[in-house]
């Protein structure tokens, strides 16, 4: 959320710690029957040899915002939605793009069904008077978005708030919890600490630098790396949806919570999980503009910031559903992987994709588990497989939450676009069971989710999970 006061937060800090993740309650796993391999072909491992104060030190300092860039905000502007979008009006006249490089609109969501997009105060009469004129109606979602954002932000202060100096040493010193939505720092800390307490199944690394100087962090965990199948699991490529890392480090808790009795499928898997895709991008949408959706690279032929990391994998790069405008908020970039993030990601996965069985990449919002292509309107060979899984998972979170989760191939609910994660780690490295997670909600709150809502979705997340790594034959 836009921590437009940043003093009020502060305020609340100490008292959040009493509900933090304690981690000191899991217990540590026997060293038996784990097999490491030879640790001369481990992955580089990061803060190996500096200790956890130290390596926090060094994360705080690496790029920081700058102090005189005044946060944005979203008082009065207005998030509408428009149905019955024609193929032909979209071919002729792109509604979202008009609307966003003429009228300032943010995109929010685009897919067959309908447009999801913010206007804000100054440009809502040009706006409105644009769509009378061409016939198109819309939906007044919200009227005031910076209501929407400071209304999260007082939830989240108010969930973790307890009385002040009941802390216990015992608890985590990232002090993380699924009640509220946590900087940069807090999961970083959370993901070493985990290593601190599974030395013998897991591993940190860092897998690059972002362009703002900030580390892309991996977790492993597995008992034998070399000979289990792997399943990638990553959120945050898109900086405005908080819920995606929050899931992401969920899950990694469930698992490890209850690791000794985990079934097979669970603990005899290679799990790689990296939360926070787009680290500069998630720390702008925190401290300067709550919306932020890309990266925070500097262009060389534009005063504006940014490329979407989900539209520049080297598949069908320049393809449908990306923008060559720097502008855009799905501006692809200059070439394929031209961003230090998706170089990291395609690097890092390229090198290990024998034996990678599952990726998984959480987004908001929508309530979909979609599998490729993305990038054209045709099905995978095995999508009859994927179809079968995904419909289990949904099936499985309507038993658990309620909540109403479809599944069916990419470009059929949101659209073609080419350039992303997901059908590059299908394409490129043979992943067979490859899934976008749209979480919450269907858009009555889109990216400003409640952090009531956080620890329910995050059980989607970890159900959707489950039952890849319940597919996958051991």
């Amino acid at each position: 959320m836009l921590r437009c006061q940043r003093s009020i937060y502060s305020v609340f800090l100490l008292f959040t710690l009493t509900n933090a993740f304690d981690i000191t309650s899991l217990e540590p796993i026997a060293d038996k029957n784990i097999q490491t391999g030879n640790r001369m072909l481990y992955e580089r491992e990061i803060n190996a040899n500096i200790s956890q104060a130290v390596a926090a030190k060094e994360d705080a300092a690496d790029g920081v915002i700058d102090v005189n860039e005044i946060p944005v905000r979203y008082d009065d502007a207005q998030l509408w939605r428009i149905y019955n979008i024609s193929e032909h009006m979209q071919n002729n006249m792109p509604l979202a793009e008009t609307l966003e490089n003429q009228f300032g609109g943010v995109i929010w969501k685009e897919n067959s069904k309908f447009l999801d997009i913010s206007i804000n105060k100054d440009n809502l009469k040009a706006a409105r008077s644009y769509l009378a004129e061409h016939n198109i109606d819309k939906e007044v979602v919200h009227t005031n978005i910076q209501e929407l954002i400071d209304a999260v932000e007082l939830e989240g202060i108010k969930a973790t708030q307890s009385e002040a100096g009941s802390r216990t040493k015992k608890q985590a010193r990232s002090g993380i919890n699924w009640k509220d939505y946590h900087d940069l720092e807090t999961i970083y800390d959370f993901m070493r600490e985990i290593r601190s307490k599974f030395p013998k199944i897991c591993r940190l690394y860092s897998i690059g630098k972002t362009a703002e100087g900030r580390d892309l962090k991996v977790l492993r965990i597995s008992e034998n790396p070399r000979e289990y199948k792997k399943i990638w699991i990553d959120g945050g490529i898109h900086a405005r949806e908080w819920i995606s890392p929050a899931t992401v480090t969920f899950i990694v808790y469930q698992i490890l919570s209850k690791w000794e009795s985990q079934p097979a499928y669970i603990k005899q898997r290679t799990w790689y999980f990296m939360p926070v895709v787009n680290p500069d991008g998630y720390v702008y949408s925190r401290n300067v503009n709550r919306l932020w959706r890309k990266n925070r690279s500097p262009s060389s032929s534009s005063s504006c910031y940014g490329v979407d990391l989900n539209r520049n994998f080297n598949i069908n790069w320049n393809g449908r559903g990306s923008s060559t405008n720097p502008c855009s908020d799905t501006y692809r970039g200059t070439t394929p992987a031209s961003e230090l993030e998706t170089k990291a990601v395609e690097n890092f996965l390229s090198r290990r994709k024998h034996n990678l069985s599952a990726y998984l990449t959480y987004h908001s919002y929508g309530q979909y588990i979609v599998y490729p292509w993305a990038y054209k309107a045709v099905k995978v060979k095995d999508s009859a497989a994927l179809q079968r899984v995904g419909k289990t998972a949904a099936e499985r979170i309507l038993s658990k939450t309620g909540t109403v989760y479809r599944s069916d191939v990419t470009h059929a609910l949101l659209g073609i676009a080419g350039g992303g994660s997901d059908d590059w780690a299908r394409a490129a490295c043979g992943a067979k069971y490859v899934y976008t997670v749209e979480l919450r909600d269907k858009g009555e709150y889109g990216f400003q989710l409640p952090p009531s809502q956080i620890r329910g979705t995050a059980e989607e997340g970890m159900i959707v999970a489950e039952t890849v790594a319940q597919a996958i034959a051991l």
